[in-house]
């Protein structure tokens, strides 16, 4: 089952056993690290995707380990850059060719017919593989629990800063991300 973040909009997997026959289940956003709430029933039967609700500052469990919030972490935000475009593009591999804009700070890649934002026709690539996240102007690679991995010079992580323009790897598709600025 799929659900998304109410937060930030990221796409979350659930395991279905883990949910069958529950009503309401408690998660936590891989991206954003924010807990939500999510009613089960009804199910929207032509949909693949459920909206989290979040929880209200009374309904989150109190952790006894919070980060004390800073001037550096208020004014972190989830933002495409003015001014610039971010551009994705498949420089080898089965989708070679293909190029993508960023329209939103948060995108999704995956393999063909599994839901992600940009999707990729290599049977390498997990459903959802790896996601881009742009934030206070920097653009970051995370692997999103994928089995075959993801790489930035031949190294896999799990979590990286891009340096652009900057070429990464997952599966058998090397992708390449570049910033220009907006034709005038």
């Amino acid at each position: 089952m799929r659900v998304r973040c109410a937060h930030c909009t990221a796409q979350i997997e659930l395991d279905d056993a883990e949910v069958a026959g529950r009503r309401m289940i408690q998660v936590r956003c891989w991206m954003c690290a924010q807990s939500s709430i999510i009613d089960l029933v009804p199910r929207d039967s032509g949909s693949s995707t459920i909206i989290t609700d979040p929880l209200s500052d009374e309904e989150r469990p109190f952790s006894g380990t919070r980060v004390e919030e800073s001037p550096a972490n208020r004014n972190a935000s989830l933002d495409l850059p003015e001014g610039k475009s971010i551009t994705v593009s498949v420089v080898d591999g089965p989708s070679k060719g293909l190029e993508r804009n960023l329209t939103q700070p948060l995108a999704t890649i995956g393999r063909l017919g599994g839901g992600a934002d940009i999707e990729l026709d290599d049977r390498q690539v997990s459903r959802l593989h790896c996601a881009l996240e742009v934030k206070d102007h920097n653009v970051l690679l995370r692997d999103l629990r994928s089995t075959n991995g993801t790489y930035v010079a031949d190294q896999r992580i799990l979590s990286a800063k891009l340096e652009l323009p900057s070429d990464f790897r997952i599966g058998g598709t090397t992708l390449r991300v570049i910033v220009t600025p907006h034709d005038s």
